[in-house]
């Protein structure tokens, strides 16, 4: 069977250090209107992720809790390399001293926000969030936090669940 496009960037990644770094670069280069999430997976294949509009309500609603809550800097869809290839939390914060860290070039974050959140849409599965938690985490996220289509949402820190965020105690379990 022939390799595929996907498999041929895979392969020719040679940043031992940012699995699917190659691939995601490639696809933004050449697809730079398409309409959806693209992320990579450690061997360098693309994932799409078609959004909903509810879910763009959801970050929207989320983004405007976090900078209530904790301030600058609030981010949507931002692209950030992990040891699984290129992920795109639904809504970060960071400190100024992590941002500062950030080229204006970069193409995605070599710095990991301390908080990144989910919007769960009914096609992931818990295992891939868990997945998704634990890349972060080890990149450096401080909490996780993950929102469901109800507006719940479940606060992480490297430990597993916790019943209150550490970063914003005040923060509501209902977005």
């Amino acid at each position: 069977m022939p390799a595929t496009a996907t498999q041929k960037a895979a392969a020719d990644d040679d940043d031992g250090e940012r699995p699917g770094a190659e691939a995601w670069s490639k696809a933004m280069r050449d697809l730079p209107d398409l309409p959806y999430k693209v992320e990579t997976n450690a061997r360098g294949q693309l994932i799409l992720s078609p959004p909903k509009p509810e879910h763009g309500f959801s970050q929207s609603r989320t983004s405007r809790r976090i900078f209530e809550a904790l301030g600058e800097v609030v981010g949507v869809e931002f692209s950030v390399y992990t040891s699984g290839g290129v992920k795109i939390p639904d809504v970060i914060w960071m400190s100024e001293e992590r941002r500062a860290q950030i080229s204006e070039d970069a193409e995605a974050s070599p710095v990991m926000p301390e908080l990144c959140v989910e919007i769960m849409p009914d096609s992931n599965t818990e295992a891939e969030m868990a997945d998704k938690r634990r890349l972060y985490f080890d990149g450096g996220a401080e909490e996780v936090w993950i929102v469901d289509q109800g507006g719940g949402v479940r606060f992480f820190d490297t430990d597993g669940p916790i019943e209150q965020s550490t970063l914003a105690p005040d923060f509501a379990r209902k977005i």
